[in-house]
């Protein structure tokens, strides 16, 4: 069952003309220590028409009650916007070296596991061959996420509970410029975002078809789409930390020369003590209209 057992690939953030900038080392805060990263796979699903709610009962009614018995994690979304219905990630926890080894054990106990739940061999193949029916298309790849902003899947399995929804950021960036976007995010976006105590998840993509995406919660459901309730304290603190509001118009107008493109889609998940609502997906959208406006809804 693809839609729990494979990978995820990366999505992305808009387009953005290039525009003229100066070089990183003239532009925002000095270079941090090298943070460490752990490791994720991770699979995009999407569901046959009219079968989304089926195949996400079945995954968390039969399969995520063997994950909690066998100590798998999954972090997993499900979209209400875009091109896939469900995301889950699973950490890699030997790391890239032993991503196989450990990956193919997880997935055997895993799976003997399931068995004993339905009842036999034959009863779990028969559950899970349906649910391979429901999915129309798949993706995969791996990622990294800094290992101090890992603790997010700690706080899972919340069968009960409300949903948090996200506003989930794609990027893809323009070529040859990957490494040096990551680095402008690690040294810059993201001491902003600890200083105000911002909740995120990030992920950088190792392989996969896009190069970052990242999860920021929305605890008041739909309405913080717009509301962005955090933004003024994220441009007030970037802004200190750039040394003036001219100097962050600065920095922004040179990270986003380096974008190629975005998408911003909106994701639940279900999340432990969510304070969330049940949103009205009859709600219209708008755009930020300025490039501060544009960093502010990253909110890195």
């Amino acid at each position: 069952m693809k839609s729990i057992l494979t990978v995820l690939f990366a999505l992305s953030l808009a387009s953005f003309p290039t525009l003229n900038a100066d070089t990183p080392a003239k532009v925002g805060t000095k270079k941090t220590a090298e943070p460490k990263f752990v490791y994720f796979e991770g699979s995009f699903t999407k569901f046959h028409p009219g079968k989304r709610e089926e195949a996400l009962n079945i995954i968390y009614s039969r399969f995520w009650t063997v994950d909690q018995v066998v100590g798998r994690k999954p972090v997993a979304f499900d979209f209400a916007t875009g091109n896939w219905d469900h995301v889950v990630f699973f950490r890699l926890h030997g790391g890239l070296a032993d991503k196989e080894l450990n990956k193919t054990k997880m997935q055997a106990k895993w799976y003997r596991q399931f068995e004993k739940q339905e009842g036999g061999p034959d009863k779990a193949k028969e559950l899970m061959d349906y649910h391979e029916s429901l999915v129309m298309k798949s993706g995969d790849g791996l990622f990294k996420v800094p290992a101090a902003d890992v603790d997010f899947s700690d706080q899972y399995y919340n069968n009960g509970g409300k949903p948090t929804y996200y506003r989930v950021n794609f990027s893809k960036y323009k070529s040859g410029k990957k490494e040096q976007a990551i680095d402008f995010i690690m040294d810059n976006f993201r001491p902003v975002r600890l200083a105000i105590g911002g909740s995120v998840i990030p992920m950088f993509s190792v392989a996969g078809g896009w190069d970052h995406i990242v999860f920021f919660p929305m605890p008041g459901g739909f309405g913080d789409f717009e509301s962005d309730s955090q933004s003024d304290a994220w441009e007030e603190e970037f802004a200190k930390r750039q040394g003036g509001r001219d100097k962050a118009a600065e920095a922004t107008k040179f990270y986003t020369a380096l974008v190629k493109e975005r998408i911003t889609e909106i994701a639940k998940a279900r999340w432990r003590n969510s304070a969330s609502t049940k949103p009205s997906f009859d709600k219209k959208f708008s755009k930020p209209k300025s490039i501060i406006d544009e960093l502010s809804a990253w909110r890195w």
